[in-house]
């Protein structure tokens, strides 16, 4: 599996990197690279610069070098010298870095602002509802864009920092305050069908988060025409509010229980964007 950073080893000690991706193979035909000579001889080894735990706001020096032996089963060349190559792979690892780090907060991104952590922002029904309906127009396409237009190993790496920092305890706590804070009567009825929706509604308002932290991507897979996609529910994140949605009710929870502020009915959402 290729992971950040990916370079590509060449005889001589020189090494390859893409500005667009960290496939082996891709870098391969990006730079017209041969596996081997015409005798058969080994002509460059895979190898990958990655930080501790996947952490990329770890400093450079930090990243440990190795070799990537996941695509090629065989063994190394005989001109492979371990210490020129990392030395090589080393000095064009802050090149690397000012292509493929910049344009996002990665900082943010490796400590990420979890919503129930704090006092929520003091704002206006009408700011809140005017947020919630930018965030409906645009949450269905949030997954499938933010995977396709982030890249697989960045992708990777900040899902798993926002995952294990905020997954958990946001879908739990937000479910659980959705589910006290409807009568019986109503989850005797549609319990399940209404968990799944909501639990959709917090995975996409976390993916949404995610895509906020890469403002440097103007054009989003899947969200042709809509620039900034991101802003509503990055404005509610970062204020201290989380939404979510039955099928019927958008909920915004804040404060350490997720409990329930405001409630934003299906029709109210349909006749304020009607009334606009």
């Amino acid at each position: 599996m290729c992971r950040l950073a990916s370079m590509i080893i060449a005889r001589k000690n020189r090494a390859v990197f893409s500005a667009e991706t960290d496939s082996h193979q891709q870098i391969l035909t990006e730079f017209g690279l041969r596996e081997s000579d015409r005798l058969g001889g080994i002509d460059l080894v895979p190898v990958e610069i990655t930080p501790p735990k996947g952490n990329l706001s770890l400093p450079l020096s930090k990243w440990k070098f190795s070799v990537d032996y996941g695509e090629y089963k065989r063994e190394l060349p005989e001109w492979w010298d371990a210490d020129k190559a990392e030395a090589a792979c080393r000095a064009k690892l802050p090149e690397w870095a000012e292509t493929r780090l910049k344009g996002w907060k990665l900082k943010e991104a490796f400590n990420p602002v979890h919503p129930f952590k704090m006092e929520p922002k003091d704002m206006t029904r009408d700011e809140l509802l005017a947020l919630t309906k930018q965030w409906a127009s645009v949450r269905a396409s949030v997954r499938a864009s933010v995977r396709a237009s982030v890249g697989a190993s960045v992708w990777d790496s900040v899902r798993a920092s926002v995952r294990a920092s905020v997954r958990v305890s946001v879908r739990d706590s937000v479910e659980d305050s959705v589910w006290d804070s409807v009568e019986d009567s109503v989850w005797d009825s549609v319990g399940v069908s209404v968990r799944d929706s909501v639990e959709d509604s917090v995975w996409a308002s976390i993916y949404g988060y995610i895509g906020s932290l890469f403002h440097g991507i103007k054009e989003w897979e899947h969200l042709d025409g809509v620039k900034n996609p991101w802003r509503s529910i990055r404005k509610l994140w970062t204020s201290g509010y989380v939404p979510s949605f039955d099928g019927r009710t958008w909920r915004l929870h804040a404060h350490a229980d997720a409990r329930v502020v405001f409630e934003f009915t299906k029709e109210e959402m349909e006749e304020e964007s009607g009334s606009e």
